[in-house]
């Protein structure tokens, strides 16, 4: 598992892993010791260079003595601060590295702070407060200079990837502009960032002290005892808040009734069948295991293909969950990563990685149950399918990038369908929970052993981290919940901005459009022309096949609008605005 740790200033420092099972021992270590005990543990950086390479030689985890400290004032304090995690110095998740465009700046949010990310002159990336320090505009509406310097698009002040001023082009002479440049004022507001998994983290705390500080933490995904999954990140921006979404994913077994309608093997079930379910009877919270930093639940199966495994659930705080599925035999079944940032209230990143170890453990495998008229009509598009293949192929500016933005939009139709049943869900719970002003116990009825884990989580964020997030000093979690139907379904917001690949392949398909409005325009008039011609020398082939080709490229633009859309919304061009669901 590589690891980079970007440091933008001298005192920066980067953990080096003596193996690859280190991080799960730490892991396993913390959440057995971190508990309300007398034996905490502690956690040392040694042989911290300031002046030299930009590492740390060693990370030592040692058990304190059960010597009880007197008790004081400060030393309660400083008990609860022990066993409370602190929202603002944990690393987030903010995109996976391929996602993010190195030729731009690139918006992002965390803990309601908004930050700007950049590949910075020494070719790592940097994230910085999207503010400049001039007048506060932007910094995300800026561009890159030719040597990587991200340049404020209102007055043109530049800055490094140390958040420092090197250019204000508006200062008198050079001695102006040098004492511009050295102030702390002219500074961008940068943090630590690090480069892991295939993802770009951030520690939302800025500071000298920070950069010390967050080299000693590992990102979450160093607990997992398997190390990283294989394959690419998903990711996206649920319009929910991390709560809901959290406990969306602590209970598996919704899958069997929200998820039950798609069905790819069958080519879809009725609206009230749902698959073979299996009531679950073993869930629970790891004895022992709940702390600051997280913990373990252990659950069994929950419908007919997999009742016999048995799952355990690793949740990092503040982001990550770990879930590795074993068969009867002990061998790997199914292994899930999932990481969630909170990026402003009411809204939540979700990153999925998924590697199944047996087919039976892919539900819903297979190919869609086939009918003559879908035969028919694949005989009748082919023709038209396979030169929409060669165009993004061969006619657009990166092929590689709209390969992937296909694959997400226009052929992952059903993913974002799994995400809208989620998602309905997930915000009426929310909704439900803001106009009742209760507790969670006093709200959730939970009588299965099915929602252990719901309650499970519940309990940790009661116990451990003040039973909600603590966004960012200045934002406030006061706007309504409630959110219209339309903006739950719409999709540009929930994933195409993030996604380089997604935006590419949106533009690459507005481009197909024009041209084929283009060509269908000069055929149709060129077919008016000549049937008119043609009208007084008796030939009107030429005309007919013009206006044909005209029809064609008139259908072709109107396909082209329908994949458009699929990369901006859930709600169809036509007919009935909610989209059938189930």
């Amino acid at each position: 598992m590589a690891s980079t740790l970007v440091a933008t200033t001298p005192l920066a420092a980067s953990p080096r892993r003596a193996n690859a099972s280190a991080p799960r021992k730490m892991m396993r270590s913390r959440l057995a010791g971190a508990r309300g005990d007398n034996n905490p543990v502690v956690v040392r950086v040694s042989r911290v260079s300031l002046t030299g390479p930009r590492r740390t030689r060693a990370i030592t985890v040692a058990r304190a003595t059960a010597t009880a400290p007197p008790e004081t004032e400060s030393s309660a304090t400083n008990e609860t601060s022990a066993y409370q995690f602190d929202w603002a110095k944990a690393w987030y998740p903010m995109s996976p590295i391929a996602f993010l465009d190195p030729t731009i700046p690139n918006p992002m949010k965390v803990l309601g702070k908004s930050l700007v990310a950049w590949k910075s002159e020494d070719g790592t990336w940097s994230v910085a407060n999207d503010e400049c320090p001039h007048r506060m505009a932007p910094l995300s509406m800026g561009f890159l200079s030719e040597t990587n310097q991200l340049v404020c698009r209102y007055h043109g002040w530049e800055f490094n990837g140390k958040g420092e001023a090197t250019r204000v082009p508006m200062s008198v002479d050079a001695k102006a502009e040098r004492t511009a440049c050295a102030s702390p004022r002219g500074c961008a507001v940068s943090y630590p960032v690090k480069e892991q998994s295939g993802v770009l983290w951030v520690w939302p705390t800025p500071g000298a002290d920070a950069w010390l500080e967050a080299s000693a933490v590992p990102v979450a995904t160093e607990a997992a005892e398997f190390g990283d999954l294989p394959g690419d990140w998903g990711m996206v921006e649920l319009p929910v808040g991390y709560a809901p979404a959290l406990e969306n994913q602590f209970d598996p077994s919704h899958a069997e009734w929200l998820h039950a309608k798609y069905d790819e093997i069958t080519g879809g079930l009725s609206e009230t069948m749902n698959v073979k379910f299996e009531p679950m009877t073993r869930f629970n919270v790891k004895e022992g295991s709940m702390n600051k930093i997280g913990f373990i639940v252990q659950h069994g199966g929950y419908n007919a293909g997999n009742k016999d495994v048995s799952a355990e659930r690793l949740f990092t705080a503040p982001c990550s969950s770990r879930s590795e599925y074993k068969d009867a035999s002990g061998n790997r079944y199914l292994s899930a990563a999932i990481l969630y940032t909170p990026t402003e209230p009411g809204r939540c990143l979700m990153f999925t990685k998924f590697q199944a170890h047996t087919r039976r453990a892919v539900q819903g495998a297979g190919g869609k149950k086939i009918t003559t008229g879908d035969r028919v009509n694949a005989l009748l598009s082919a023709p038209a399918q396979n030169a929409f293949r060669w165009y993004m192929e061969f006619m657009v500016k990166d092929p590689a990038l709209v390969r992937v933005g296909l694959n997400h939009g226009v052929y992952g139709n059903a993913a974002y369908t799994l995400g809208d049943q989620d998602i309905q869900a997930m915000h009426g719970v929310e909704v439900a929970m803001e106009s009742r002003e209760k507790s969670w116990k006093q709200s959730y009825y939970l009588p299965s052993p099915s929602d252990a884990g719901v309650a499970g989580f519940r309990k940790w964020m009661d116990d451990h981290a003040g039973g909600g997030v603590r966004w960012a000093e200045g934002v406030r979690d006061d706007a309504s919940k409630v959110k219209p139907i339309a903006q739950r379904l719409e999709r540009y917001e929930r994933h195409t901005r993030h996604c380089r690949h997604c935006k590419e392949t949106l533009k690459e398909l507005g481009i197909l459009e024009e041209r084929c409005v283009a060509l269908s325009n000069a055929m149709l008039a060129g077919g008016l022309a000549l049937g008119l011609g043609g009208a007084i020398v008796g030939q009107e082939g030429p005309a007919v096949v013009s206006l044909c080709i005209a029809g064609i490229m008139m259908n072709a633009a109107e396909q082209v609008r329908d994949m458009q859309n699929e990369f901006k919304t859930s709600v169809p061009r036509r007919g009935d605005p909610i989209p059938k669901l189930w």
